[in-house]
């Protein structure tokens, strides 16, 4: 099953909203946090899939994407979790949870 993202609506007439972006994102993922970066207009995701994405927000269009240029050694966007050495010498998955920005 294919989860998506709504995450932009046009609000400007409450008793009718409008979607104006809609992202999908891999099959099987399932959100589960979100943070959102003011200064560089992205948000956060984490979710089920042990995998963690930066999106993308352009305020003034609303539209919502996958920021590609942050990916891990495979190419694939986002950050994935699975079977890594981390930097304090344990091996094994990880699984993300919540996510904030620091100033």
């Amino acid at each position: 099953m294919t989860r998506v993202i709504a995450l932009a609506m046009d609000i400007a007439k409450p008793e009718r909203p409008v979607e104006v972006s809609r992202l999908t994102l891999d099959a099987g993922f399932s959100t589960h946090w979100t943070g959102w970066d003011a200064k560089t207009h992205r948000l956060v995701v984490t979710g089920s899939a042990g995998r963690l994405f930066l999106v993308k927000l352009d305020e003034s269009t609303g539209v919502v994407t996958v920021d590609s240029a942050f990916h891990d050694a495979n190419g694939k966007p986002g950050f994935d979790f699975a079977n890594r050495e981390w930097p304090h010498g344990w091996k094994g998955t990880g699984q993300p949870h919540g996510v904030v920005f620091s100033r």
